[in-house]
């Protein structure tokens, strides 16, 4: 399987935390989409440093495809607000991403 333990936790937990979001309005299948390729890109170039874009956007696609059904049952319709979306868009690593768009 190309998803490592840490990879499959980080996007659960990052999609789990919706939940927490409080205020905000239902997220959209494109924001939850947004949410799963930003963490799944950020673990990834954490993990293989600067690989080889092309490498680098296969695995993200596979990340996409294997955790697409539990992304849409665990994220689409979850409260999100717009200043966490952006952090999502803006975050830097994984931990910026899953301690502080989600907090």
């Amino acid at each position: 399987m190309r998803l490592g333990a840490v990879l499959f936790g980080a996007v659960l937990l990052a999609v789990a935390l919706l939940g927490v979001a409080g205020c905000g309005r239902p997220a959209t299948e494109a924001e939850c989409e947004q949410i799963l390729e930003r963490t799944a890109r950020l673990e990834l170039r954490e993990r293989m440093g600067e690989a080889d874009a092309k490498l680098l956007d296969a695995e993200v696609n596979a990340t996409k495809q294997a955790m697409r059904e539990s992304m849409m049952n665990n994220c689409v319709g979850k409260r999100i607000t717009e200043s966490a979306l952006e952090c999502v868009r803006e975050a830097q690593t994984t931990k910026e991403l899953t301690e502080g768009c989600f907090r």
